[in-house]
């Protein structure tokens, strides 16, 4: 019900600002993500959470898709994208850092964020809420942690997951370059290990993009 209700608040303040709005820009974009996974304190503090290790390398992944600019000055952005996300984790068996295995985790959503933004000449800066819809998630993570689990991993990888998006661009002509950081709000997955502990995981990135204006 509270989520319903978010997504009509948000198309009821789209339809009233472009009612108000001077100009409307319809345009393409496309870039890289650099990636993080962040494990859950619920596993971490846990026994269990002895045989998990959290890895600071990032995962190089692409985004692509189209953008809406509605408004001048002051501008409301929605967009949808595929984002192609992950990162690592170590897999310590036994517990032991002498044998560790690293697992690259790779995934794909569709992103769908509803940024708020100002202008200040070519440059912007703007923020908001996104929605990601898991389209293709990869095997390797399920078959690291088999071994943990109770009832088998089955459809890790959630439909839907919440998070925001903060950043900030530059707009030369028909093109504009933006730099944003991406946080999780919800987990990535959510699995059920045994002693009925649950591994979650959050995703952070930085995502570079070049959006070309069409419209």
């Amino acid at each position: 019900m509270k989520k319903s209700l978010c997504i009509l608040s948000a198309m009821l303040l789209i339809l009233s600002f472009s009612s108000k709005a001077q100009v409307f820009t319809l345009g393409i974009k496309g870039g890289v993500n650099l990636a993080q996974l962040k494990l859950g304190n619920e596993l971490t503090s846990s026994s269990i959470g002895s045989n998990f290790q959290q890895s600071l390398d990032t995962k190089t992944g692409y985004v692509a898709g189209i953008y809406a600019r509605i408004g001048n000055k002051l501008f409301i952005q929605p967009e949808v994208l595929v984002s192609a996300k992950g990162g690592t984790l170590n897999i310590l068996k036994g517990g032991s850092t002498a044998n560790k295995e690293t697992v690259d985790v790779e995934y794909t959503n569709i992103d769908v964020p509803l940024l708020v933004g100002y202008k200040f000449g070519i440059l912007r800066l703007n923020a908001g809420p996104m929605a990601s819809f898991n389209v293709q998630s990869g095997a390797s993570l399920n078959d690291a942690i088999k071994g943990y689990t109770t009832n088998g991993v089955g459809d890790a990888f959630k439909n839907a997951a919440y998070g925001y998006q903060v950043g900030g661009g530059l707009d030369l002509g028909a093109l504009s370059l933006d730099v944003r950081y991406e946080g999780s709000l919800s987990e990535v997955t959510a699995i059920d290990l045994s002693n009925k502990v649950n591994f979650s995981q959050k995703s952070n990135l930085w995502q570079l993009t070049l959006g070309l204006k069409i419209l």
